[in-house]
């Protein structure tokens, strides 16, 4: 029996783009759009009453960005796939840190987007490469330490197992929940477990969030 199809949210303030995504994902056997929106605060109304698997929003619109609503979306239950005109490195972090589970540019192949909504949607991450550069930059000008800044931080004071700090690595490395559980010889439900309480630990709201932290905090 089939599973049933992903539900998505399409929202930005460009009609003819987002008419065009709205296209593109009903065209897809295995997604269907449920809701439009072309403002923040619509998105998540209409997110909130509708209760998608993943929204896609643009990061600019007007009432509320795609990064200011990012956070309310995620509490309805849904995964949150960013898209943008632009890869800039504020505003991939940003949404990144806001608990977007993916960051797309607009320029992006049409394949590309459908399979980025798939991998959010089973919970993996989606980066356009444009937009890992981004990531990667504005971690290695993080990488050095802040002046006056004290080696005893409270990731130190952060125990986990030595499953999930494996785990971790591997989701910093990019990999998805089936690679890591093939990697690991362990199911995909037990990763998600591990994934469930490390996440609890460090603070994390997604999988980007967590390579950011293990970037930020296990990388010497």
């Amino acid at each position: 029996m089939p599973s049933a199809p992903i539900r998505v949210v399409v929202a930005d303030d460009q009609e003819a783009f987002r008419a065009g995504i709205v296209t593109l994902v009903d065209s897809a056997p295995d997604m269907t759009v449920v809701g439009e929106a072309d403002d923040g605060p619509s998105t998540v109304e209409i997110a909130t009453r509708v209760r998608p698997d993943v929204v896609l929003t643009d990061v600019r619109m007007p009432g509320a960005s795609g990064i200011e609503i990012t956070p309310a979306l995620r509490s309805t239950g849904c995964r949150v796939l960013a898209i943008s005109a632009f890869g800039l490195d504020g505003d991939v972090l940003d949404a990144i840190s806001a608990g977007a589970d993916g960051y797309l540019v607009k320029t992006e192949r049409p394949a590309n987007i459908l399979a980025a909504v798939r991998s959010v949607a089973q919970g993996d991450a989606a980066l356009s490469n444009e937009t890992t550069t981004a990531v990667l930059t504005a971690l290695r000008q993080r990488a050095e330490p802040a002046q006056g800044s004290n080696p005893g931080d409270d990731h130190v004071n952060v125990h986990l197992t030595g499953r999930e700090e494996e785990v971790l690595d591997l989701v910093a490395a990019g990999l998805s929940n089936h690679q890591i559980a093939t990697e690991l010889y362990i199911s995909e439900t037990t990763v998600k477990t591990h994934l469930g309480n490390l996440f609890a630990k460090i603070g994390a709201a997604s999988r980007l969030q967590a390579a950011l932290w293990h970037r930020e905090h296990r990388v010497q």
